[in-house]
């Protein structure tokens, strides 16, 4: 024995060294992987909500605005998303690469790992719909949220320009509607003519996004108009029938 690991040996004799128990390594690996399954997964919501963001958003807009498409696809990117979704991968990596065997795959093939895994992870979440209720509960409950996607809500709030957004509050006629838009402003919305956006119902409540012209202060008139959030085909024709209470659309 070399003189080397007899002082190591001794050393560890005079301080009363004991090695660590089984389960504390095995303990410590789990921590490890859960760590690497927590960011995968928090990237794959990410993925998912943007994924949702993307395929949602208006990208025909920018016809309506001062802008070429390229400088309304920069305003309209989910960054906030697509930052968090870079935060929680280099989270992953850190972690497996504090596993048993993970300092023998190279960075690159980690990253690319980690892309693969939380863009598949996304795409279930966004096609289950769950990405879209993630959305939704986000906006809802959290205002920091609210303020993260406030650039986007103010682009349908260029009523000179034609575009109007807010919600439903009173069915006025067969042709009219009333409507408060995004800053609280009451409008009237002639939809005598209008192109109803996708197969969806509509009510008092119903937040609904409004191409059109101004016809005045307060009033408007509708050319076309979308729900504020929805899944599904876009397309046909749509007008008022009289049901109860709230009107209904029909083809």
């Amino acid at each position: 024995m070399s003189d080397f690991n007899k002082k190591i040996i001794e050393k560890i004799k005079e301080e009363n060294i004991e090695p660590y128990p089984k389960w504390y390594f095995l303990f410590k690996s789990f921590l490890v992987w859960m760590g690497v399954a927590l960011a995968l997964l928090l990237g794959s919501v990410a993925s998912g909500i943007a994924i949702f963001q993307i395929r949602h958003t208006d990208w025909d807009l920018y016809q309506y605005l001062d802008r070429g498409f390229l400088e309304f696809v920069i305003i309209m990117l989910p960054y906030f998303w697509l930052v968090f979704l870079i935060a929680v991968t280099g989270v992953a990596y850190y972690y497996f690469r504090h596993t048993e065997r993970g300092y023998r795959f190279s960075v690159m093939a980690v990253i690319a790992a980690g892309i693969l895994v939380t863009a598949a992870g996304g795409s279930v979440l966004y096609q289950s719909g769950l990405s879209e209720k993630l959305e939704t509960l986000f906006e809802e409950k959290i205002p920091f949220y609210r303020g993260v996607n406030d650039h986007k809500r103010m682009i349908w709030m260029s009523p000179e320009q034609g575009l109007l957004a807010g919600e439903i509050t009173k069915i006025l006629s067969n042709h009219r509607i009333q409507l408060k838009d995004l800053d609280g402003k009451i409008w009237e919305i002639d939809v005598a003519n209008t192109r109803w956006r996708g197969r969806w119902t509509y009510a008092e409540g119903q937040k609904i996004k409004i191409i059109g012209k101004m016809q005045a202060e307060g009033k408007f008139i509708a050319e076309e108009i979308r729900p504020w959030q929805r899944r599904g085909k876009h397309g046909g024709m749509y007008r008022f029938r009289s049901k109860g209470k709230n009107r209904r659309f029909q083809p």
